[in-house]
């Protein structure tokens, strides 16, 4: 298991963050002053973790997605 705190810069809608990621899962949200968000995101592999960032990046209104930290489980 891998788990990352990523950071979402953009004007997006809490509702388009919840969204599919296979094999991996968003475990908490939360917004962060002015336009970003920050997610708990757990996933099987680096790989997955990886296909999750850039879903996250094809997400409307996203400008940019920062990794924060990384943790292997």
């Amino acid at each position: 298991m891998i788990e990352s705190l990523i950071l979402i810069e953009g004007n997006v809608k809490e509702e388009h963050l919840r969204i599919s990621l296979s094999n991996a899962k968003q475990l908490v949200i939360g917004r962060v002053p002015g336009d970003g968000w920050i997610l708990h995101v757990a996933a099987t592999s680096a790989a997955d973790l990886g296909k999750a960032l850039l879903e996250f990046g094809q997400v409307e209104g996203v400008k940019s997605v920062a990794t924060l930290t990384l943790r292997n489980t």
